[in-house]
């Protein structure tokens, strides 16, 4: 409500700019649609070719993205996968609870799109969604840009907050990166110097944070002989996305009953998450105390029982800022209600928050996979 207010208050001091002999400061307007809502600034685009140039400039959208970073996050960003078929991509979002009593919350749908093996698992950006069909959608604005071709085995997103720039990062064959400047480069550049590596498999983590992109990657042995595939090292690149300069990162001595290990944040660092297979209700978080030295933290978690279901069926997917984990169900079928599960680490507590409104738009007779699942959607003006 508090929101609202200040865009309708926003709204009337641009309208009055428009008919008054007294009008206001364009540095005054600039700061009033910097407050204001994607919403608001796409209906404001069309007032004049002064706002629309204003609010389409490189410093107008970085100033926008640094007043949304600092609002609440509350909403969640949801890919599920056919399992079956043509095995699409969904893209959803949903609002968080906000308070302690709410269990259920509404799906908003967003796009569909022909998954692909070089779609990363951990691919919403800073407010950009990279999907299998080489575009970049905003789930705000809901519109998309096509990257150039590019015959990729992979690819990733980044974001550098000093520049604002988006790079995507392409493994075009086992040696070959490349990498382009979202709205800048018209073309691939091809990345000359890195360490040797390969990427670990088409659900590898990665994940976004502070201007650095890590992702999940197999890796040579400092003689640069090749180790045999069964015998790779489990490692995490490190990528500036500023500097474009790579750097390795090992990992702890990992145990072999781990599923789906995931990138994620704690407390401002970066962390390896993990469920532990086969009837062990436990996780493991690993926490990066010292990235020049590899030297991780190690937290073990003992969750409550679920009613129901046992962990072995749920994944995590990601750390709210509220110090959450977000558990979601493997698989999914419409015969049950779709449901996620918070996990409060520090107070030992888990809550299911019903997701409705999925099954309007998914086939009722197949089965689907969670994908991802990100949090906070921040509001981005791009592509307006």
């Amino acid at each position: 409500m508090e929101r609202q207010e200040q865009e309708q208050e926003a709204n009337k001091k641009i309208c009055i700019d428009v008919t008054s002999t007294n009008p206001i400061p364009d540095d005054a307007i600039e700061e009033i649609l910097k407050a204001s809502s994607v919403e608001t600034l796409a209906r404001f685009r069309c007032v004049s070719t002064q706002y629309a140039s204003m609010i389409r400039s490189r410093e107008f959208i970085k100033s926008h993205l640094i007043k949304s970073c600092t609002r609440p996050l509350r909403s969640l960003i949801f890919t599920f996968m056919e399992m079956y078929g043509l095995g699409n991509q969904f893209v959803f979002s949903a609002n968080q609870p906000q308070n302690q009593g709410e269990s259920s919350s509404l799906a908003t749908y967003h796009m569909s799109c022909l998954n692909q093996l070089h779609t990363t698992s951990s691919a919403y950006v800073h407010g950009l969604f990279c999907h299998g069909e080489m575009e970049i959608y905003n789930p705000s604005t809901r519109k998309s840009i096509s990257l150039p071709n590019s015959s990729a085995d992979y690819i990733y997103l980044g974001y550098d907050p000093i520049n604002g720039d988006y790079k995507v990062l392409c493994l075009v064959k086992a040696q070959d990166l490349r990498v382009l400047t979202v709205g800048k480069d018209a073309f691939w550049r091809k990345i000359q110097d890195f360490p040797p590596h390969f990427r670990c498999s088409p659900y590898s983590p990665d994940l976004s944070l502070n201007g650095v992109l890590y992702y999940g990657v197999y890796h040579d042995l400092p003689d640069g002989i090749l180790l045999r595939p069964d015998h790779l090292i489990p490692a995490i690149m490190s990528f500036d996305v500023r500097s474009e300069k790579f750097d390795l990162i090992n990992l702890p001595e990992l145990p072999d009953n781990l599923m789906h290990p995931i990138l994620t944040t704690y407390e401002g660092r970066l962390a390896f998450f993990c469920n532990i297979r086969h009837g062990d209700s436990n996780f493991i978080l690993w926490v990066l105390e010292d990235a020049v030295k590899h030297e991780w933290s190690k937290h073990l978690y003992v969750p409550p029982p679920l009613d129901g279901h046992t962990y072995d069926d749920f994944l995590a997917f990601c750390f709210t800022d509220g110090g959450e984990f977000v558990l979601a169900p493997r698989l999914f079928h419409s015969e049950e209600p779709f449901f996620v599960v918070y996990y409060d680490i520090k107070k030992n507590a888990v809550k299911r928050v019903f997701i409705e409104g999925i099954f309007t738009e998914l086939d009722e007779e197949t089965f689907y996979m969670t994908q991802s699942i990100f949090p906070g959607q921040i509001d981005n003006p791009m592509f307006l």
